[in-house]
């Protein structure tokens, strides 16, 4: 009993420690300095080793439940964290955080991009990003392969996935299948693998009890806010469909930032023509440049659709699944984490996004490597991302610039 009591003191005493308004600054400059993957790192850096607020154990499952559940890996890192610290406060705080200036950064891009890029040096200055994120994708392709097809059956679902895209051009039917096929092949391995994790049984029923509150909290507040929906959608049908799209997107694909771009395509390009190849790869260039998730790419095509409030939309669609996930899922990621059904779709899940991302690359290749210049620059980027010492936002600028100075002076 006193051990428990020490414990409970120690957490309140935490808890008064760290103050919202802090917890915010700290995610805005996370946000600032943090470029996809490295926002993990920038989050280790200054909330365990910095500032001592999370454990390194609790970082690492806060990891690990981010990869496990769909939407942007990052953004369920930061609600994850923000959730241990102080609850769904902090949940709300650190996910408000993360997204605020990558948002407004990609909000001034989309402006100055949709509005000037008809003139002719702005155009072939986009253009140029246009081409090099073919070679960015390119090599993305290769570094997803490397993790996910790594036997025989896991480069069966990636083929199979190339071809339902192909062919169906679905991209839920596509993940819906992978899923059933990675069960298929991986279920028994997996449950091989698996081994049981006992509690003592007090511990269970508290933080079954605990999780049980935590869930009713927030099955009101999300009744709460599709009651909003609900209330606006006649007025704003416009805003209500860019946050279903979104939202439904956020809700169900994994992987996070690139892995899902090839979903994003097809949806926003191919089945409702919001952008063309052009304005998408654009997008995707922009999303790498600029700090924040990747997946802020949904503000870039929200904004063209309906203006400001547009991305606000599209923003908030595909990134609140990572908000209500997380807290849902914080008490019993162990759990979720180590089931062989589980484990056994999302290795078929996986191994689709190669087979869908080379799709995409085809696609875009076709539509944007129309020149030399264009076909030399995208070549050259590819290589100094696959065998230099460049990083990508490094890439991009070069490959732009070159790209630029090709095109302008006709050298090539």
């Amino acid at each position: 009993m006193d051990k428990t009591n020490q414990i409970l003191a120690a957490k309140q005493q935490v808890d008064n420690r760290i103050s919202l308004r802090r917890l915010f600054y700290l995610y805005v400059l996370i946000s600032l300095t943090g470029f996809g993957p490295t926002l993990a790192a920038e989050t280790r850096k200054r909330l365990v080793q910095n500032e001592s607020w999370l454990k390194e154990e609790d970082f690492v499952n806060g990891l690990s439940l981010a990869q496990l559940l769909p939407g942007a890996t990052f953004v369920n890192l930061a609600v994850y964290a923000g959730y241990k610290l102080r609850g769904m406060a902090g949940a709300v705080t650190g996910f408000a955080a993360i997204l605020l200036m990558p948002f407004m950064l990609m909000l001034l891009l989309a402006h100055i991009y949709f509005s000037y890029h008809s003139v002719e040096a702005v155009s072939i200055l986009f253009k140029g990003t246009t081409v090099v994120i073919v070679g960015v994708i390119a090599n993305a392709v290769i570094e997803l392969g490397r993790t996910t097809v790594c036997d025989g059956a896991a480069g069966m679902i990636a083929l199979t996935a190339a071809g339902l895209m192909f062919t169906l051009k679905n991209p839920f039917a596509v993940l819906l299948a992978a899923a059933f096929a990675g069960i298929l092949l991986y279920y028994r391995f997996f449950q091989r693998q698996s081994k049981l994790l006992a509690e003592p049984q007090h511990i269970v029923e508290k933080n079954k009890s605990s999780y049980c509150g935590r869930r009713v909290w927030l099955l009101a507040a999300l009744g709460a806010i599709t009651a909003i929906i609900l209330q606006i959608a006649p007025f704003t049908p416009v805003f209500t469909k860019l946050w279903w799209v979104f939202f439904r997107m956020g809700a169900v694909l994994f992987g996070g930032g690139l892995a899902m771009i090839p979903v994003i395509q097809q949806e926003i390009v191919d089945y409702y023509g919001w952008l063309n190849l052009d304005e998408f790869a654009v997008g995707i260039a922009l999303s790498q440049v600029t700090p924040g998730p990747v997946l802020i790419i949904a503000a870039f095509i929200g904004y063209k659709v309906a203006a400001v409030g547009g991305a606000i939309a599209a923003t908030l669609g595909i990134f609140f699944p990572s908000l209500l996930l997380v807290m849902s899922t914080a008490e019993i990621h162990q759990k979720i984490r180590n089931n062989s059904w589980v484990r056994s779709a999302l290795r078929g899940i996986a191994a689709s996004f190669t087979g869908m991302m080379a799709v995409m690359i085809w696609g875009l290749g076709r539509y944007a490597l129309t020149d030399m210049p264009a076909f030399i620059v995208a070549t050259f980027v590819f290589f100094v991302l696959r065998f230099g010492r460049l990083n990508i936002i490094t890439a991009i600028i070069t490959g732009t610039i070159v790209y630029c100075i090709f095109t302008l002076t006709g050298i090539i």
